[in-house]
């Protein structure tokens, strides 16, 4: 058994004999209590002489001596259990014990409206004998269900507040060309190198996918389409219309035109994907991102970035708005709210 198992035991052992003081004081309190009436004290000295006797004597007249060694008792545990939590650094500062544990210091006062916070160590030992696993009280009745229209109760909460916010984002958006302004000048510009890297980058690819996957049929229809040029091509005509050798002339300077015009754009779109030329795409795309920039597309500009930022928010409010807890609680009748329902 480990040193924390059995640390908790122990503190566990010293609560219940706490517990059964606190009850043994509580008990004392109310009997005494119900002795000082009149009506009580008439009953006891008509049918049990003896016994108001022996209490009067031997107990109400020294309740005070057995109330303050009840107290004395208390303040002991509390100043034990203060110091052991400063030498095992249990919490940040030495003096946060007694906040923590309020209802024990409170209790110790010889006040009858205070004396009954004594009973909170009934509850402050339950989280503790869960872990010393005596009892599983996420496996009862009452910790499901308390905990289910918990989770709703939240969630409910939570969307509502949420959808709100969301609502008033988007009213102020809609409303306000400065908030664009700002989103155009202090969102997109800063990240004006990261974006032309990352579109430079993302061409490069697309260039090179694309084209390795249509290579052959881009050949196909660069044929034809050079055939269909050749054909409509009066000098070339004029060769192949030569008796003997004008038909075949007139293939091989079709293929030739075909093979060249080719192999110039095939080596344009591998210069295009080569990293090698990253420079001159990244300038490509600074123009650009300037020319967006630039005073002649700032109405564009703040238009796409409101449209941009109102349907991202349209998007998050119809999926905070998705009732998760009726999906795992499936056997939840289909209302629209439990907070709203008859």
């Amino acid at each position: 058994m480990d040193r924390t198992r059995v640390r908790e035991l122990l503190g566990l052992a010293v609560d219940l004999i706490m517990l059964v003081l606190i009850i043994a004081n509580l008990t004392l309190i109310i009997i005494d209590w119900g002795f000082e009436s009149i009506i009580v004290q008439r009953q006891l000295q008509a049918y049990l002489p003896s016994v108001h006797r022996w209490y009067d004597q031997t107990i109400h007249q020294h309740f005070l001596f057995y109330d303050l060694a009840f107290v004395a008792i208390f303040v002991t545990e509390i100043l034990v259990r203060w110091g052991l939590a400063i030498y095992r650094q249990r919490y940040h500062r030495w003096f946060f014990y007694p906040f923590v544990h309020w209802y024990d210091v409170l209790g110790c006062i010889p006040v009858s409206s205070l004396r009954s916070l004594r009973l909170f160590r009934v509850i402050a030992m339950i989280p503790k004998m869960q872990r010393l696993g005596f009892f599983d009280l996420k496996q009862t009745y009452v910790y499901r269900k308390f905990e289910k229209y918990r989770e709703i109760v939240l969630e409910e909460i939570s969307d509502r507040v949420t959808i709100r916010i969301i609502e008033g984002l988007q009213k102020e958006v809609r409303g306000s060309r400065p908030v664009t302004d700002r989103i155009a000048k202090e969102v997109i510009e800063p990240q004006r190198e990261a974006l032309i890297e990352s579109i430079t980058h993302r061409l490069q690819e697309a260039t090179a996918v694309a084209y390795t996957s249509h290579q052959d049929d881009f050949h196909d229809y660069l044929d034809g389409v050079i055939a269909e040029a050749v054909e409509r091509n009066r000098e070339i005509s004029t060769i192949a219309s030569l008796p003997g050798i004008g038909r075949p002339v007139a293939s091989l300077l079709e293929s030739a035109i075909s093979d060249i015009v080719f192999n110039v754009i095939d080596r344009m779109v591998a210069d295009l994907a080569s990293l090698e030329n990253d420079r001159v795409i990244a300038e490509v795309t600074s123009i650009s991102t300037d020319a967006l920039l630039s005073p002649k597309y700032d109405q564009r500009l703040n238009t796409l970035a409101r449209s941009i930022v109102l349907q991202s928010l349209d998007v998050i409010k119809e999926h905070v708005e998705i009732k998760a807890w009726k999906e795992k609680y499936s056997d939840t009748p289909s209302a629209d709210s439990p907070l709203t329902s008859p």
